[in-house]
């Protein structure tokens, strides 16, 4: 998150860094084959990191996106980190 990318910026050339680092961004692109679980929590474990992170899902098939959306309601509801995701 930008507190961590802040505080390795403060610390960069003091000691060592692995980087900084800015929102993380992951882009799926699937199918009518592809497991809506799985998508779902590609794109929360990335969304979980930080509120200004990107999860963006491309698909041409309109079943898809019904199938994630109700995917993520379900992971969301158990996942400890719902109100940053």
């Amino acid at each position: 998150n930008k507190w961590v990318t802040a505080a390795k910026a403060i610390v960069n050339g003091v000691c060592g860094i692995d980087m900084l680092a800015g929102p993380s961004e992951v882009l799926v692109i699937a199918d009518s084959t592809a497991d809506p679980e799985v998508i779902a929590a590609d794109l929360l474990a990335q969304a979980e990191h930080d509120t200004e992170a990107r999860p963006i899902l491309v698909t041409p098939d309109a079943s898809v996106i019904t199938q994630v959306n109700a995917a993520l309601r379900r992971q969301l509801a158990v996942l400890p980190t719902r109100d940053v995701a």
